[in-house]
């Protein structure tokens, strides 16, 4: 039984490790790869990427290529200041820190047509509330008649998917759920 015990914490030490550990690989355009006719904007707005997250861009390379700019160069479709050069056809970039990723092909017209890509990886959820209650002015009571009186204001707090649960992968599975899970089973 103590050996079950032990394989068992081994087993959730292990699962957290390997959770804290594991990214998405995203292939750029899904099966359509780096190429024309496809809205980079659509497919990058239904993602959610995080550090650690790769991006992998399939294409023709005697068609196309991929050039991370800055976003002045994105924004006017140039290649005055690359980051960084891509052009073997399948090209892996990690998103390694929070902040904005641009892209483009800067063969001539293929930005213009389309051929560009912005990732954004949230920094940090903020820490300040959004809306700030409002005290009331001279002449109103504090309260309605039949509410509490003594009730502390609510402030709206931003959306952040990881303020109040510890995630699995921190994406998807709640360790919150499992460990407990685990726990149990094995004491």
């Amino acid at each position: 039984m103590a050996f079950l015990k032990a394989m068992m914490v081994l087993l959730v030490v292990m699962m957290a490790i390997l959770g804290s550990t594991m990214a998405d690989v995203y292939q750029v355009g899904d099966s359509k790869g780096w190429t024309f006719n496809y809205n980079y904007d659509t497919w990058s707005f239904f993602k959610n990427f995080q550090v650690g997250d790769t991006l992998v861009f399939n294409y023709d390379p005697g068609l196309h290529n991929v050039r991370q700019v800055n976003v002045n160069d994105y924004n006017t479709c140039s290649n005055k200041t690359p980051i960084a050069s891509f052009n073997s056809g399948s090209d892996s970039v990690i998103l390694a820190t929070p902040g904005d990723y641009y892209f483009l092909c800067d063969i001539p017209g293929h930005c213009a047509s389309g051929l560009k890509l912005h990732v954004k990886i949230a920094i940090a959820a903020p820490t300040t509330p959004l809306v700030t209650p409002i005290a009331p002015s001279k002449g109103y009571p504090d309260h309605f008649p039949g509410t509490p009186t003594k009730k502390p204001l609510e402030t709206l707090q931003p959306y952040h998917p990881s303020a109040n649960t510890a995630y699995y992968s921190s994406k998807w599975f709640p360790m919150n759920i499992l460990l407990p899970l685990i726990l149990a089973l094995c004491f």
